[in-house]
């Protein structure tokens, strides 16, 4: 007993202190490697660092120290210590060294640290991973997204639990809902996100194929009220990787998801495809680009068309098992950032590090979030989608009161045209300018660019109005029949 009385008036700080640094004190660098194998960078890194004093020139120490400060999002510290592990030769260095430029969007350098891996790896007469020549297109079209940043104005953001970020998604009821099986009350897998539009006779989803990854998925829901067998989405979506999260316009032909595969930049990407409604097939799918795109997963992006509200998803820059959910005002169409002309960094607007620096000069949402909040939280009065007119005293005010399918078709069709014209008159205007400010050559082909949009325009103009007459002919031959 006289042993720890003597012992215990000692300070309990000082004790404590003991316990606390002997695990990390104790650590063999053998124990370290073991930890880092696992995983377990933050306990590993102290050993490597406290053994790098010492040897401060270990290629290896070096390397697995950079490393750890990579997983620790360090980005800056860890490319300098995988600089010293590439000079020392060490294999893996120049691999690590170009994810830790992909996180700083330094897209450049990235690809070429990439290639002297592969390089390394053929010097070595190792194989080169599939992985990392996907790495090098990865880097290569990123950089081709940062020169063409959509000027999009982001006027909220929240930080939500992964698992649960669709109940922060509060649309109009026109423009369907987001949901788990649970709370869209339909059996689609419990591992995934599906949607549904507002007349619930459809739900979408993305499932797990074996084999496939996740496919774009539908059940319709048939007279008796029973789901039909699930099937996959038409040929044009649905590749190899995964594709999960889809969202339809209410014009049920234009389709936003998210896929890991070709054309992602990193994790899942957002993607935007329409129906081809003459041969039931998707058109090839686009990336949306930056900003809603990042090296990270994006994903769920929907579009409220009753209240022009957008919103997307999002896990870049956060730590594991929360997101942020971007709300934002879609544009007509897209316009990017003038590189010589914005005062931010381009990568920060990329990033959306901070939602105000895409507001105009002297914008304030303030009031706009609160008349959300309020049509939110009232009843929601149902718009028409549209006004047709069939013939006199009939208006067709949703795509559901066609009878006949293929006037429906010629209708969407007309719309779809309308909404290409447009486009291509934004692009014409975006080009007049650059033709008055361009040298001879640069003209020479401005000018030629200009005059084949002009001659397609000019024979796009009458077909959205050839495409109602003939909806509004196919409606009344089919009225007709059924009297």
């Amino acid at each position: 007993m006289k042993l720890f009385k003597s012992i215990f008036p000692y300070s309990l700080a000082a004790i404590f202190a003991l316990v606390t640094m002997a695990p990390a004190e104790a650590l063999t660098l053998d124990q370290a490697r073991e930890l880092y194998k696992a995983g377990k960078y933050a306990e590993a890194a102290p050993v490597f660092k406290a053994q790098l004093k010492r040897r401060p020139n270990d290629g290896s120490l070096n390397h697995w120290y950079g490393v750890c400060l990579f997983h620790e999002k360090k980005y800056a510290e860890a490319e300098k210590y995988l600089k010293v592990g590439v000079k020392r030769k060490v294999l893996e260095s120049p691999h690590f060294l170009g994810d830790v430029y992909m996180a700083q969007y330094r897209f450049d350098d990235a690809a070429a640290s990439y290639q002297d891996y592969i390089d390394a790896l053929e010097k070595n007469k190792k194989q080169v991973p599939d992985s990392v020549t996907e790495a090098i297109a990865r880097a290569r079209k990123a950089k081709l997204m940062l020169n063409h940043v959509e000027q999009v104005q982001v006027i909220d953001s929240l930080i939500v639990d992964a698992d649960s970020f669709f109940e922060h998604f509060k649309m109009t009821p026109e423009s369907g809902r987001i949901g788990t099986a649970e709370t869209l009350d339909v059996a689609i897998p419990d591992s995934t996100i599906g949607y549904m539009p507002q007349r619930g006779d459809k739900v979408f989803f993305g499932m797990p194929v074996e084999g496939k990854g996740y496919e774009l998925c539908a059940m319709n829901k048939l007279t008796d009220g029973r789901w039909s067998r699930i099937t996959p989405l038409p040929e044009g979506v649905n590749t190899t990787r995964d594709e999960a999260y889809p969202f339809f316009l209410n014009d049920g032909v234009t389709l936003y998801y998210a896929s890991n595969g070709e054309g992602s930049i990193g994790g899942y990407d957002i993607f935007i495809t329409r129906l081809n409604l003459e041969n039931n097939t998707y058109l090839k799918p686009e990336n949306v680009g930056m900003p809603f795109n990042s090296i990270y997963n994006d994903y769920m992006m929907a579009v409220d068309e009753m209240l022009n509200i957008g919103w997307f998803v999002s896990d870049r820059e956060q730590i594991p098992g929360k997101v942020t959910i971007y709300l934002f005002i879609p544009n007509p169409s897209k316009q990017t950032y003038d590189l010589d002309e914005i005062k931010t960094d381009i990568k920060s607007l990329a990033l959306i590090r901070s939602i105000r620096d895409s507001w105009p000069e002297g914008a304030d949402y303030t009031d706009l979030l609160q008349q959300l909040n309020d049509i939110q939280e009232a009843q929601v009065v149902k718009r028409p989608d549209f006004v047709f007119a069939i013939c006199n005293g009939v208006h067709y005010t949703t795509l559901d009161q066609f009878t006949s399918a293929e006037a429906r078709n010629l209708y969407v069709k007309a719309n779809e045209t309308r909404k290409h014209i447009a486009q291509l008159e934004s692009k014409v205007a975006e080009l007049r300018p650059k033709y008055a400010k361009s040298q001879e050559t640069t003209r020479q082909r401005l000018s030629a660019e200009i005059g084949a949009l002009e001659s397609q325009l000019l024979s796009l103009y009458p077909q959205p109005g050839e495409y109602e007459n003939q909806a509004r002919k196919a409606e009344l031959d089919a009225l007709q029949k059924r009297r």
